[in-house]
């Protein structure tokens, strides 16, 4: 029988090679990124021998709730309201005035943060 000493041993350096591979495949997903591109919004799918890789952008967007009330929401017309009852941004409502109503998303950028999500990469055997 194994002691506790020997398991956590096995356990310490299973943790360690778990890290380990998680860093090298960051670095991997990277590499292919900056080789093959990213779209900052939405999947680009690529045949690469018996692989199908899918790189995928997203810009994750949070609002102001104070200031969307403060300076913003009397002037969008409400039924534009990039946000649902229960205070959560809409976020296809938030796309669509950035491509739609320019000068009411400009209004409302004054309250938004978006930012970068890291790139997903996706792959998988038998293209």
């Amino acid at each position: 029988m194994r002691t506790e000493t020997e398991i956590v041993d096995d356990l310490w350096a299973a943790k360690q090679a778990e890290s380990d591979a998680k860093a090298k495949r960051i670095e991997l997903e990277e590499e292919l990124i900056a080789l093959l591109g990213a779209k900052e919004e939405g999947q680009q799918k690529h045949e690469i021998g018996d692989y199908k890789v899918t790189i995928e952008g997203k810009l994750l967007r949070k609002i102001d709730w104070k200031a969307f009330d403060a300076h913003i929401a009397s002037k969008i017309p409400v039924a534009m309201h990039p946000v649902k009852m229960v205070r959560e941004l809409d976020v296809t409502g938030v796309k669509y005035l950035a491509n739609n109503e320019p000068q009411l998303y400009r209004l409302l950028s004054s309250a938004l943060t978006v930012t970068p999500a890291k790139t997903y990469v996706k792959i998988e055997l038998g293209a």
